[in-house]
């Protein structure tokens, strides 16, 4: 059977024009989803990394509370090493004290499971998923997103640091506990951040303040309370930490907040 010209069939598809236009249209839709998903992620990120310090400055004062009011050790003796974490003597530091209050495993758990690529994750109460954490797991010391305030601990005589009484914090509604921290190769949020400033670890100042939301970072407060911060509202264009000594500066870094947190004793 033979079709003639005018009876045979026609072929349906789209024009060159009209996949043109549906390629357009599919473009602008992501170019405008895009920023809305980075967004919402980011936002994720912030609550997720909010919830967690507060957790964690929850869990330092119900620590003070057990303890004499001593706050715990922002670390332990020796290298800050996987094996160090796991030692007896760390037990006291941070990291293994305080998720234990939260019903949580500390830094060190993980290393005597012999499960080391757990502590890089929503097992450990200070792993901050909107932080640049290293690819490789096996690495020679863990990598803090988060760190306690070096400042609130000063060495004595004999070159130690006694745990800082938790009363002794004049004005804890504005004096620093937990800050993000900044990690090798992460972007730096203040002109005068370097390189070392960035080590991921577990103790720190805003000298390696971490800004991971729109330009701003998360300081979480002896009080419990958490906020976000402009890194050029810590530090100034020097790269000293922002102190006033009214005390009418915004976070406070020492106990007292009458103290010089850029002094020589402060550093100690």
């Amino acid at each position: 059977m033979k079709f003639s010209r005018q009876s045979r069939p026609k072929v349906s598809g789209f024009t060159l024009m009209e996949i043109l236009v549906v390629i357009a249209i599919i473009t602008v839709l992501a170019a405008i989803a895009f920023p809305i998903v980075g967004r919402v992620r980011s936002n994720s990120y912030r609550a997720d990394a909010l919830s967690r310090m507060r957790s964690l400055a929850a869990a330092t004062q119900k620590y003070a509370e057990m303890n004499d009011n001593a706050l715990p050790a922002e670390d332990a003796a020796g290298k800050d090493n996987w094996d160090t974490s796991a030692k007896p003597e760390a037990e006291r530091a941070w990291y293994n004290s305080l998720p234990k209050l939260l019903q949580m495993k500390g830094l060190g758990d993980f290393v005597k499971e012999g499960r080391t690529a757990a502590f890089y994750s929503k097992e450990f109460v200070g792993f901050l998923p909107g932080a640049p954490y290293p690819e490789s797991k096996k690495l020679a010391k863990p990598y803090f997103a988060l760190a306690i305030n070096s400042k609130l601990q000063k060495k004595n005589t004999e070159g130690k640091k006694p745990p800082v009484k938790y009363n002794n914090i004049l004005v804890p509604e504005r004096t620093a506990l937990f800050l993000e921290h900044g990690m090798p190769g992460e972007p730096k949020a203040h002109e005068t951040v370097s390189g070392k400033d960035y080590d991921g670890a577990c103790k720190g100042t805003a000298k390696g303040f971490a800004a991971r939301y729109s330009g701003k970072g998360i300081i979480a407060f002896a009080d419990g309370h958490a906020d976000l911060f402009f890194a050029k509202d810590l530090l100034t264009s020097t790269g000293d930490l922002a102190w006033e000594p009214t005390g009418s500066n915004i976070v406070i870094w020492l106990p007292d907040p009458k103290d010089d947190p850029n002094s020589k004793a402060a550093a100690q």
